[in-house]
């Protein structure tokens, strides 16, 4: 009888300690890759985006894929280019292209990319990245722009709306929008990349701003982090520890939100050699928040690598994933991604989404 006592008790405490450590957020959806990918290439020789396309931005309006993407000419000038589908698959540029570009003028004279849209009442806003002269990578500026239709005209405003850290600053260098959530009670939430320095390809994180309006914005700010590189702001999810998949920076994420909980596709990047040939793990991970701020990754990150798509097998470079953009039709999640500058297309996978499953993007 003791004997049978001791094995219910050990068998009870292990049945408590199993539910304890029960994790009630969704496992990430678990994507394929289209098999005629890529769905957007460069442009041809002398045209505005013929050196490579990337960092695209999609979503549904209308029964209507809008995909919205950065372009770069061979020049270094980047600018904000669209395209549009009825199935998710076959896209069509948009004639006139590119749909909003620098005009040589204010904080965003030189180049304009990284779009993210949406809707606020009956006018389209854009947020983008902005920068003013030339340089390698981002700009440190975030500009916002209206539009009446999709195709603009887009008009933005005289000065940016979110600017780069000060030196010393964790986001000092750059600072590119990601995803911008509308919430409750109307006011927004922006999630951006940031980094002290763009050539160094480390320390990238992801950050928050919230805003009442989506014009005046204020970047998270912990109060128990008084010293640079976290005295003005704090990232909310950081690289991870030495010899980890994303241990040297994260770059580009797509956030969205159920009544429950956060969750969000980004890219990390591990640089096993940096010296040609490169040898890079860089891929798109996952992880979920109760509160925007707080996220908990996914143990079985990276959940989609390079050589999940087909497409990547034959390029003959080093492809990276990244800049996922997701958006559901029915049961179906797209998410849409680029191959890094080395090949300047845009690809997607799709996953099937249960109909039971929370937090669809």
């Amino acid at each position: 009888m003791k004997n049978h006592y001791i094995i219910f008790t050990i068998s009870l405490f292990a049945l408590l300690l199993t539910s304890c450590r029960h994790d009630p957020s969704p496992a990430p959806l678990k994507f394929n890759a289209w098999e005629n990918n890529p769905v957007i290439s460069k442009g041809e020789p002398g045209s505005w985006e013929d050196l490579f396309v990337f960092l695209p931005h999609a979503f549904r309006q209308d029964n209507v894929f809008y995909l919205f993407y950065s372009g770069m000419k061979i020049n270094g000038k980047y600018n904000i280019g669209l395209a549009t589908s009825t199935d998710g698959y076959h896209f069509s540029k948009f004639g006139g292209n590119p749909v909003f570009a620098s005009d040589n003028q204010g904080f965003d004279a030189y180049g304009v990319g990284a779009a993210i849209v949406l809707k606020e009442d009956s006018v389209w806003v854009m947020y983008y990245n902005a920068a003013e002269i030339a340089g390698y990578g981002p700009g440190p500026y975030i500009g916002r722009a209206t539009a009446k239709v999709l195709t603009g005209p887009w008009t933005s405003g005289e000065a940016p709306v979110l600017t780069a850290g000060s030196r010393g600053e964790w986001d000092a260098g750059f600072v590119v929008p990601n995803s911008i959530l509308e919430i409750e009670d109307g006011s927004y939430m922006m999630y951006y990349t940031g980094g002290a320095d763009f050539i160094s390809w480390k320390d990238f994180s992801i950050g928050i701003a919230f805003s009442s309006d989506g014009i005046k914005w204020k970047k998270y700010n912990d109060p128990a982090t008084t010293e640079h590189p976290f005295k003005e702001s704090d990232p909310v999810l950081k690289t991870g520890d030495a010899g980890e998949w994303d241990c040297d920076y994260l770059w580009t994420a797509h956030v969205s939100k159920s009544s429950d909980f956060y969750e969000i596709y980004y890219m990390g990047s591990h640089i096993i050699k940096a010296e040609p040939p490169d040898n890079e793990l860089a891929a798109i991970g996952y992880a979920t928040s109760k509160d925007g701020i707080h996220w908990e990754k996914y143990r079985g990150n990276p959940l989609y690598r390079a050589e999940d798509d087909s497409y990547t097998l034959n390029a003959g470079v080093n492809i990276f994933i990244e800049g996922p953009s997701l958006v559901s039709l029915d049961s179906i999640c797209f998410m849409y991604y680029d191959y890094s500058s080395g090949v300047g297309k845009i690809g997607v996978a799709t996953a099937s989404v249960p109909s039971t499953r929370p937090g669809v993007p």
